[in-house]
């Protein structure tokens, strides 16, 4: 039977399907800086940060705040890995035809069929392709999204993870860098952004949880051990509240206090394999 603790649980799912755009400053500064890119003829964008950062949140808004424009922007949220897989989906996003295109020069050869067709569609501005977990792409697949980035017939905005010190991938080489026009990063929010982005998602239920929750003392240990990364964030306090749940349809007197109890914050750290038990 659902409690209060199960809809609290739900607002820390971590998934699209829950998105609900938060604005805090970093997420606010960095939607702007994508949208002044956008807004410039450039070729290669490259946005980036450590995972579970908030990089797919931001690039969902932006998407559909361009599309309320009507421009002609395509988001690809999962990786691609062969050639023929990439060009056959983004010939049908962009015609809305079901048709196997098996390479770069393929699809480039159906595209321009396209817009001798519709000479107004080729007086328009190119199309805006988002990549995310561009990192994963295959090289050679890289290399030929480049190559279409040259055509000046379509843009790319890659989104990648943050990679450790030393570590290198084709995004990072120098022969691809040189291209990119503009870097733009995400980072990691800060305690009195997590803060605002708790307090706003657990808004709705302030009437059934109260106003104080989570006190100082509590915010310190989540950011601890967080270090202000919102997938972190939300996957502690999905079990958290989890574990309230249980207890709540058990009835427990020992969790029925104003605030979250300590006990609960620390099951779920080390479930989360955030503390060693």
């Amino acid at each position: 039977m659902s409690n209060k603790y199960t809809y609290a649980k739900e607002l820390f799912i971590d998934n699209l399907a829950s998105f609900n755009f938060i604005n805090l400053d970093k997420s606010k500064i960095t939607y702007h800086r994508i949208i002044s890119a956008l807004s410039k003829p450039l070729k290669l964008i490259l946005f980036y940060g450590k995972p579970g950062s908030g990089k797919t949140f931001i690039l969902t808004k932006v998407e559909n705040d361009l599309k309320k424009q009507d421009k002609k922007i395509i988001f690809f949220p999962q990786p691609f890995y062969s050639e023929k897989e990439f060009f056959s989906t983004l010939f049908y996003e962009i015609n809305k035809e079901e048709k196997e295109i098996l390479s770069y020069e393929s699809f480039l050869k159906n595209y321009k069929e396209l817009l001798v067709v519709s000479e107004e569609e080729a007086k328009k501005e190119p199309f805006l392709i988002m990549l995310d977990e561009a990192q994963l792409y295959p090289q050679i697949l890289i290399e030929k999204i480049r190559l279409l980035a040259d055509t000046k017939l379509f843009r790319f905005l890659f989104t990648v993870h943050k990679t450790s010190v030393g570590e290198e991938d084709v995004l990072a080489q120098e022969h691809f860098t040189t291209r990119i026009w503009e870097s733009i990063e995400l980072v990691e929010s800060t305690q009195s952004e997590v803060i605002t982005y708790i307090e706003k998602k657990l808004d709705s239920l302030s009437d059934k949880l109260g106003n104080n929750f989570f006190v100082k003392k509590d915010y310190d240990f989540i950011y601890k051990l967080t270090k202000g990364n919102l997938r972190t964030v939300n996957l502690l306090l999905y079990k958290a509240f989890e574990i309230y749940e249980f207890y709540e349809q058990e009835k427990s007197s020992e969790f029925a206090n104003a605030n979250i109890n300590e006990k609960v914050l620390t099951m779920s750290a080390i479930s989360q394999r955030l503390i060693n038990a």
